[in-house]
């Protein structure tokens, strides 16, 4: 005889079905007021049946976001594509607790603005710092075309080339590098900023001979080197000890002593639309096998870089009026 109880199709095979069938229908969604702690305020919750036989909380903002009028705060991060625009940006945004980070990493360098930051003090109420604004420094065309050649060696036709292309960037050296140094030269002959008189002084110690742009223009379109090697025998009358000396001179095609400049200057950006900056640049040739390559090497353009970065952040601290913090901000 077949059982009749299991052919019930609403008997609740468990405990568990039970319970959950009752919770179903007999619980409905309720708003719940949790009273706020240490004085804060208190929030509303929404409790709903899991599904499972319980009940379980949930926020109620989701719930109402979309019948807002206006969001509860600002969140975000707008990623501005120019100094002057971050700083316009956050000037307009800004309150007392804003602060601005600098990230001072040479492979991407950033300033970033949080708006919504926490107040100073200890005791003072946090913030959510989502309200964000975030300026990455890109590297102007030239410094990264003159950063691409740095150190490398170059024949005269990659030479020639390069140079036709940059040589806008070549500035002409200034009067106090191209005057006869001598002590009796006259005042106007003599730096008065310091970033002049570092720039002499590093002259000075490599024994720079500075050119221009058309002298370097000369030596793109090509220089005749004829190398011109002679051996002396030098003995030691007391020891009788002989020495061969070899000695090599570069001479133009006249016969006359190579004299080829071995520094110029650059006046150029370190970021797209920001301020020139004067980097000197070492210039060496090699003749090998009569054929002459050339290397440029740029001296410290990593001090050069990280100048730029922090007059940039100072600029933006100084106009916002914000507190700079070298860093990242929290997460």
């Amino acid at each position: 005889m077949p059982d009749t109880e299991t052919q019930r199709p609403d008997r609740p095979d468990t405990v568990a079905d039970a319970v959950a069938r009752i919770v179903r229908d007999h619980i409905r969604p309720e708003v719940v007021t949790v009273k706020g702690q240490k004085g804060g305020p208190d929030t509303e919750v929404l409790v709903l049946p899991d599904g499972h036989g319980g009940l379980k909380a949930h926020p109620v903002k989701p719930f109402l976001d979309p019948y807002r009028d206006k969001p509860e705060r600002r969140q975000g991060t707008a990623r501005l594509t120019d100094l002057d625009s971050l700083i316009g940006h956050v000037t307009r945004f800004k309150d007392d607790g804003s602060a601005l980070f600098a990230i001072d990493n040479r492979d991407a360098p950033a300033i970033v603005a949080v708006l919504d930051y926490h107040p100073e003090g200890a005791e003072s109420d946090p913030r959510f710092g989502t309200h964000r604004a975030r300026y990455d420094f890109p590297l102007s065309d030239e410094w990264k075309a003159w950063r691409t050649v740095d150190g490398q060696a170059l024949d005269q036709i990659d030479f020639a080339e390069f140079l036709e292309d940059r040589i806008v960037d070549v500035m002409a050296p200034p009067q106090f590098l191209t005057a006869r140094v001598d002590p009796n030269a006259p005042k106007e002959d003599e730096p008065d900023e310091d970033a002049d008189k570092r720039l002499l002084d590093l002259v000075s110690k490599i024994g720079g001979r500075v050119c221009g742009p058309s002298r370097l223009m000369e030596l793109a379109k090509g220089l005749r080197i004829h190398d011109q090697q002679t051996v002396k025998e030098v003995v030691n009358t007391t020891t009788g000890e002989v020495q061969i000396q070899f000695e090599t001179e570069h001479r133009d095609a006249e016969g006359k002593p190579i004299q080829v400049p071995n520094l110029f200057l650059l006046a150029i950006p370190v970021f797209h639309n920001g301020a020139a900056y004067r980097v000197p640049v070492r210039l060496r040739y090699r003749l090998r096998a009569r054929r002459i390559t050339w290397s440029l090497q740029m001296h410290r353009p990593d001090l050069v870089q990280d100048h730029a970065f922090d007059e940039a952040c100072r600029r933006a601290a100084e106009e916002t009026g914000l507190p700079l913090y070298f860093g990242q901000p929290e997460e």
